[in-house]
């Protein structure tokens, strides 16, 4: 996620980062934003969070934006949910990317909802947020797994399944209830990196005794 965040150029970067081809290190992220921040020139100091929330929808604006938000914290929240719901779809993208920092289940859940956003750029982001256990200090505190296995059976976009299914392979705690539509996947798909998310995945179940 840091390196499309440093290189924001529209939509791209940010799915080619969250496609998880590889696992992080456990809070590894948030340590480099930590010194991202540091690093950055004070942005808009005055601002109030929603204020700040507003800045994801000027290009230029994003990246100052979110290092200024990620450094109050939890305060930010209540904003971030605000903007789940804006009109500017790269406002709801980028506070479903802030989202994926915290394991708090109020926003977690209020996140929901743009895994069936019209733009393909949100759902990515609102597939990684509600999954990714890499990216949070914390157990999630919600039922990710038939959100995602929806994803993967319904999403007309090859990029949000693809990330579904990254991210189920790798969840901290196999689940069963996931192996039939890896197994399906397998014996259906022809995307050489869905097929290939899936397999590991069957991999991985089995070495954990769930296959």
């Amino acid at each position: 996620m840091t390196e499309s965040m440093r290189q924001e150029r529209g939509s791209t970067e940010a799915e080619r980062e969250a496609d998880c081809e590889t696992q992080r290190p456990e809070n590894a992220h948030a340590r480099t934003i930590e010194k991202m921040i540091e690093a950055a020139p004070a942005f808009r100091p005055e601002a109030t969070v929603a204020e700040l929330v507003e800045e994801f929808a000027i290009s230029e604006h994003r990246m100052p934006a979110f290092l200024a938000l990620y450094a109050r914290g939890e305060a930010a929240l209540p904003a971030v949910r605000e903007g789940f719901g804006h009109a500017n779809w790269h406002v709801r993208r980028w506070c479903a990317l802030f989202a994926d920092n915290f394991a708090d289940g109020e926003t977690l859940r209020a996140l929901v909802p743009l895994l069936r956003d019209p733009k393909r750029q949100v759902r990515l982001w609102a597939v990684h947020s509600l999954a990714c256990e890499t990216c949070k200090d914390g157990p999630n505190p919600i039922d990710a797994i038939p959100l995602l296995i929806e994803r993967i059976e319904l999403d007309e976009s090859i990029k949000v399944r693809r990330q579904a299914v990254a991210m189920l392979a790798e969840h901290r705690a196999p689940d069963a209830r996931v192996l039939p539509a890896f197994e399906r996947i397998v014996a259906e798909e022809t995307d050489r990196k869905l097929v290939n998310h899936a397999r590991r995945g069957i991999d991985r179940y089995a070495r954990e005794g769930l296959r």
